[in-house]
């Protein structure tokens, strides 16, 4: 059977993007040539992968047992041409990674520039999911290489995880609201504030959830969001308090938030995922800056 590299991009490109119009504009091919090359994929795999609808595409059950093996593919090409372009002293391509959006604004903007700097040549395509479990899918499938999420209690089965620094939790609270004497709120303190915060699952909903259940009371939840980052423009409108990374919070305190520390200090562990085996030479590189 002969796969070509072009016919499993074109393939992953209609399912990213919905169909074959939006695929071919995203790549910058024609239509007709990419319709072709996935009917070459379809003869060569001898099913096809996707139903034609008038106005869309949907998924065969062959199409979506593809998928995954296309993108470890994809990766391992990838890896083996960059490999060679160390040998031969060039450091180019592309790096792929997914990070939690918090982690975005750091540690990973500052790596990202520190990186950039020194392989100019190497593009960076960073994903940000609003789950953790999305981010070690990303890795898991290829999407990505490297991938920043919040600790787990327990390893993970089929990915690596290695350590690579802490934040500080801290209690968001209007413009205008009086500080806590000395800039500390207990916890108990805290569960009878109004909260902005996440849905269910998510780090600082499930922090606050335990510690309610250990004191026999429920979390204040007045607005639960879906993106981390739109607590903080609740915050600073006045919609109420939320816990949020220092950094962060910061923001908000721009905007005239008052901060203060959670007694005792709540702390967020980060590790970076990353697939057992040998990384590209982009993703090696990357990982040294940031350990």
């Amino acid at each position: 059977m002969r796969v070509e590299r072009r016919q499993l991009e074109y393939f992953l490109a209609v399912v990213d993007h919905g169909g074959f119009t939006a695929a071919a504009a995203a790549l910058h091919v024609a239509q007709p040539s990419l319709s072709h090359s996935i009917k070459g994929l379809e003869r060569e795999l001898g099913a096809e992968l996707f139903h034609r609808l008038p106005r869309s595409v949907r998924l065969t059950s062959a199409g979506s047992a593809l998928i995954d093996f296309a993108r470890r593919a994809l990766r391992e090409m990838e890896t083996g041409r960059a490999a060679v372009r160390e040998v031969t002293g060039l450091m180019a391509g592309r790096l792929d990674l997914v990070t939690l959006p918090t982690l975005a604004l750091d540690p990973l903007a500052r790596v990202i520039g520190r990186f950039r700097a020194r392989h100019p040549r190497v593009r960076v395509r960073l994903n940000q999911p609003e789950s953790e479990d999305d981010v070690r899918a990303a890795v898991r499938t290829g999407e990505a290489e490297l991938g920043l999420a919040d600790a787990v209690p327990r390893p993970v089965d089929d990915l690596e995880s290695i350590p690579v620094g802490e934040q500080e939790l801290v209690i968001t609270m209007p413009p205008g609201s009086t500080p806590p004497p000395g800039g500390r709120m207990t916890v108990e303190e805290l569960l009878t504030r109004e909260v902005v915060t996440g849905f269910e699952g998510t780090l600082v909903r499930d922090l606050l959830r335990a510690e309610a259940e250990r004191r026999g009371t429920e979390p204040n939840v007045v607005v639960e969001v879906g993106h981390r980052e739109s607590a903080l423009h609740l915050v600073v409108a006045g919609a109420g308090c939320a816990v949020l990374p220092r950094p962060l919070a910061r923001l908000a305190e721009l905007e005239g938030a008052v901060l203060c520390s959670v007694d005792p200090v709540l702390n967020r562990r980060i590790d970076l995922f990353r697939r057992p085996g040998k990384l590209s030479p982009a993703a090696q590189a990357f990982l040294e800056m940031l350990a």
